[in-house]
Order: structure tokens, then sequence, then C-alpha cells
């Protein structure tokens, strides 16, 4: 990240003075996804509000909004399938050390496939955070399940208004892109 400072600063450097006040929407925008994600899963009382706040962001950082909502859908589909693969790797109750042989494979494919279909990567995703959260402090896995699935949609959805309702909020912009 910080090595990727300068080249960002010389990206807007190199922009035509007009555009300058879309970068600094950007930062606003993401902070007021965290926030309401964020704020929405606490008032829910779900345990793992940062789920919620990861998906209201994760579609912001696709170019254009088509892109941004595609990669919402991926975050809300990829993630309820990988809930299924995470049952089945859940259940079992594996030995610290076989999680994280698990653990280590899912990375694995995970990177593999998130470059190619982020929502293919989130089958794997999703139940390697889990996993890796049993192992600091083992949870119910039906409410780990249920929080996951939840604050994912309340995630993408705030992220999906955010998107939706980008152009109306900028003041003097009005994009359709």
């Amino acid at each position: 990240m910080v090595g990727n400072v300068g080249g960002f600063l010389r990206r807007l450097d190199s922009r035509p003075a007009r555009l300058a006040h879309v970068w600094s929407w950007e930062p606003a925008r993401y902070a007021l996804a965290v926030a309401l994600a964020g704020g929405t899963a606490t008032a829910v009382g779900i345990g793992h509000p940062y789920w919620a706040m990861v998906a209201a962001v994760a579609p912001l950082s696709a170019r254009g909004r088509g892109a941004q909502l595609v990669r919402a859908g991926h975050r809300v589909l990829g993630t309820l399938l990988g809930l299924l693969t995470s049952v089945a790797l859940l259940a079992p109750k594996l030995p610290a050390v076989a999680t994280v042989l698990v653990v280590a494979v899912l990375q694995i494919v995970t990177e593999l496939l998130v470059g190619r279909n982020y929502g293919l990567a989130l089958l794997f995703v999703t139940p390697m955070a889990l996993l890796i959260g049993q192992l600091a402090a083992a949870r119910p896995v039906s409410s780990l399940l249920f929080d996951r699935g939840v604050e994912t949609v309340i995630g993408a959805g705030i992220g999906v208004a955010i998107i939706l309702c980008g152009p109306w909020l900028r003041p003097g912009i009005r994009s359709t892109s």
C-alpha cells in the first residue's frame, strides 16, 4: 500500500483539474459505505459488523458502475455458495493442524482464482475466513454461517445503494457511467 502512494499521487497530478474533485469523492464514498454497513450490522446485533463493512466496500473497488454492480452480485452469490463449502469444512471439527493445512490450500486456490473470477474465489475465501476465525475463538457453526450470510447481504446492499445513488450524492456531477 505504501509503495503505491507515490504512483497514486502522480496520477492525481496528471489528471485535468476538472476531474480532481472526483478523487475527493472516492474516500468519502468508502467512508460512507463502512459507516453505514458497520452501523447497520451493529444495530441488527450481529457479531461481526466488519463482514458487512468489507462487503460494502468490495464492489466500490471495481471500475465503472456496471462492474461495481457485478462485483456486488459476485460478493453475495459467492459468499452464499461459499457458506455451503464452509458447512462441509466446519462440520467435522478438524484438529488445528489439519485446519491450518486446509486454510493453506484454500488460500492457494483463492489466489489462483481471484484475478479471474471474484465470485468463484469467494467459494474459497468464505470457508477460509470462517476456519481462521474458528481457530482463534470457536463459535457455534450455525450462528457463524448465519452472521456471515446476513452481514454480506447487508453490506453488499449498502454498497449497491451507494453505487446507484453516487451521481446524486456528488455535488455538481450527474453521470450515468
